[in-house]
């Protein structure tokens, strides 16, 4: 009974998993599922993106950590699952080879999959969500790791097995659900109209022009960046990349700001082992003119425009380029703006005025 009941559990944790993941990660799945034949029309509702590449020169950001692990976890999702159900059937049938068979791949599979989620820098919010993916992967690898000992099997050891299946597959719907909680700044809190500020905007007679680079430190002063500001380009609409695209399009009078930056890894010092630079925030930017102060966009990630502006870690030589897009009325004259950074105790500025 305890065995039918845990088998039970399983099928259906497989399948509420299964299905988190094709809903919730359409994209995701997308990118591990087989395409589509030619011709073939996806679902419903889906936006297609205009021609174009992104601009000559524009490095595309590679994704985030926090985007890695959400792509490891939906990634891992089908073929943890697949190996689990062929477990079950091998126990049923009572084949002790496709079982040896299946418990080792469990075992590789989990424990690959563990090590390349430990590395990962991932924010404070998606912790949560890491800890349930790997608790879940430490549950597969035991499950495999008893049957492949188990064989001959006992009641027992199968019972205890099919436990762990079972609430290595809970824990990955737990993963699955963290994953899928939106941002608190996601695309509907940042298409807002831009906020204005009472008092006159500062002045900056000291400010950097385009292509003119700052350097900065971490705070540890063991490596070092260069921040530059490069030009600005304008749009109504822009889309977003990928299987699932999603159209930005500017308020009524207003339009978007695009201004293009670049980040590069200067090179490590001193004797410390860590040897990566954090780029700074989306929100550490702010767009002055006149009497009004805008604030970007949260990273809508590559677009048709190219690639979009991202906080990551850089690695020695690395290089971070991209957009912040800013909302802004039209007729929006950049000749009196300027981009600040907020860089720890350092704050520079860069006249959006000059020639690019």
């Amino acid at each position: 009974m305890r065995r039918s009941h845990a088998a039970v559990l399983l099928a259906a944790g497989c399948l509420g998993v299964f299905l988190s993941a094709l809903f919730l990660f359409p994209a995701v799945c997308a990118m591990v599922s087989p395409a589509l034949p030619a011709g073939e029309v996806g679902a419903p509702g889906n936006v297609s993106v205009p021609g174009g590449e992104p601009e000559n020169g524009t490095f595309l950001l590679s994704a985030t950590d926090d985007e890695r692990l959400e792509s490891l976890v939906v990634g891992a999702s089908i073929p943890l699952l697949e190996i689990s159900v062929g477990q079950i059937h091998a126990l049923h049938t009572h084949d002790d080879a496709a079982l040896r068979d299946r418990a080792t791949e469990i075992v590789s599979c989990a424990e690959s999959l563990r090590s390349d989620a430990v590395v990962l820098e991932v924010s404070p919010g998606n912790e949560s969500a890491r800890s349930h993916f790997i608790v879940a992967l430490d549950e597969f690898a035991a499950a495999g790791t008893l049957l492949s000992r188990g064989i001959p099997m006992n009641r027992s050891v199968t019972e205890d097995a099919l436990d762990r299946l079972a609430l290595g597959t809970e824990r990955l719907a737990d993963a699955l659900e963290e994953c899928s909680r939106p941002p608190v700044n996601g695309p509907e809190s940042v298409l807002a109209s831009p906020a204005l500020t009472a008092a006159p905007a500062p002045e900056f007679p000291g400010a950097l022009q385009f292509g003119e680079r700052f350097r900065y430190d971490d705070a540890r002063g063991e490596n070092s960046a260069s921040l530059v500001v490069e030009r600005v380009t304008w749009s109504r609409t822009f889309w977003t990349a990928g299987t699932k695209p999603v159209q930005y399009s500017a308020g009524p009078g207003m339009s978007y700001l695009q201004v293009a930056l670049r980040v590069t890894h200067l090179g490590h010092k001193g004797n410390g082992v860590n040897t990566r630079i954090q780029t700074p925030a989306e929100s550490a930017f702010t767009l002055y003119s006149s009497r009004e102060t805008y604030h970007p966009l949260a990273s809508p990630g590559p677009t048709n425009q190219g690639g979009s502006y991202s906080r990551v870690l850089l690695g020695r030589n690395e290089v971070l380029a991209g957009y912040l897009f800013f909302e802004v009325p039209e007729g929006f004259d950049p000749a009196g703006a300027y981009l600040k950074v907020t860089l720890g105790r350092e704050s520079p500025v860069w006249r959006l005025g000059g020639t690019p």
